[in-house]
């Protein structure tokens, strides 16, 4: 019988799993990520298979610690918190769970837009307050240019979300999708004409290794001064710094944000193993942005609805049962 403990879980998720899986596993559930300054039970160090999410820091000395660990699940797209090469080298499956989220990303994207260019928290609040009449001034989505960075299954999602909103639609991939080209009529061109061009830029791009910091100082210098920048993805693809400077000096109008760069700082009870003097200096960037009357931010929630969660709770479900019948595992990376 194989044992998989789940970390950063919540009940939701235990119920779940305990409902799919007691009878056929050997279950472990915790509340904590799952970090280098984890400590371990026997029976996690023993573990088969670990299931985690993306608060979770799976480093080299991280991976180290379970001694029979053949499988890693992430409910989450995106791997870049784990360590995948050394996973490769040690021969330990990663698994994600893709597409889950592609409207629910997509949709939640345009509504923090939507709340920063048309100021509704703003607006909610100084009601609350007692103001009928607060200086809500903003900006209509119909005719603006849109610059969509990442066209993958989240980003062609955006696409059809800005046609509705009858907006010109502008992207910029290293992969072009030629069949969204040639269906919503939208034009592919270089990063740095998109930020020229672009009244709003949302990024859906992946965090690799040549995406870090995707959107620096550079390129904020080209954008318009009346520009707004979304970001759903990754907060590692722009230079935090760099933003906040260009928000503080007006250089940009505004940004709306759901995840931040290093954001495990906040997330996390403990501050992990990557403080640095450049990681700290980027939380207290982070923290000064927050303040920011230009910036709305939310906890990294774009993924969070009920169709979403099933989606992830069935194919890390899947996984599991491809795994324990020694069948190819459909979602491995």
């Amino acid at each position: 019988m194989y044992t998989v403990i789940f970390f950063d879980t919540k009940q939701y998720e235990r119920n779940f799993f305990e409902k799919n899986l007691y009878d056929k596993f050997q279950l472990n559930f915790t509340e904590n990520e799952l970090t280098y300054e984890t400590k371990l039970s026997a029976v996690q160090e023993n573990a088969d298979i670990i299931s985690v999410f993306t608060g979770s820091r799976l480093s080299k000395e991280v991976i180290d610690k379970f001694q029979n660990l053949k499988l890693i699940l992430t409910r989450s797209v995106g791997y870049s918190h784990i360590d995948t090469d050394y996973c490769t080298e040690k021969g330990i499956i990663v698994a994600n769970t893709p597409h889950y989220g592609d409207y629910t990303v997509a949709e939640y994207s345009f509504g923090i837009l939507l709340n920063l260019v048309r100021r509704i928290c703003y607006g909610v609040n100084e009601l609350k307050e007692g103001d009928m009449y607060p200086e809500t001034f903003g900006m209509e989505l119909f005719d603006k240019t849109i610059g969509i960075i990442g066209t993958g299954s989240i980003g062609s999602k955006a696409v059809k979300i800005a046609k509705g909103f009858s907006m010109n639609v502008i992207c910029y991939d290293v992969f072009e999708n030629k069949q969204l080209e040639e269906e919503f009529n939208v034009k592919y061109t270089d990063l740095e004409t998109l930020c020229k061009l672009s009244d709003i830029i949302t990024l859906h791009a992946p965090l690799t290794a040549s995406s870090y910091h995707l959107i620096n100082a550079e390129k904020l210098s080209l954008m318009k001064n009346s520009a707004v920048i979304v970001n759903t993805a990754r907060g590692e693809l722009i230079d935090t710094e760099a933003l906040y400077d260009a928000l503080l000096d007006n250089r940009i109008k505004g940004a709306a944000l759901d995840v931040l760069e290093f954001e495990e700082t906040i997330s996390s009870k403990r501050p992990g193993e990557n403080i640095n003097l450049k990681n700290l200096r980027t939380s207290l960037i982070n923290s000064k942005l927050l303040t920011l009357k230009n910036v709305i931010a939310t906890p990294h929630i774009a993924y969070d609805t009920k169709e979403a969660v099933a989606r992830i709770l069935n194919m890390t479900l899947k996984s599991i049962s491809e795994f324990d019948l020694k069948q190819d595992i459909r979602y491995k990376i």
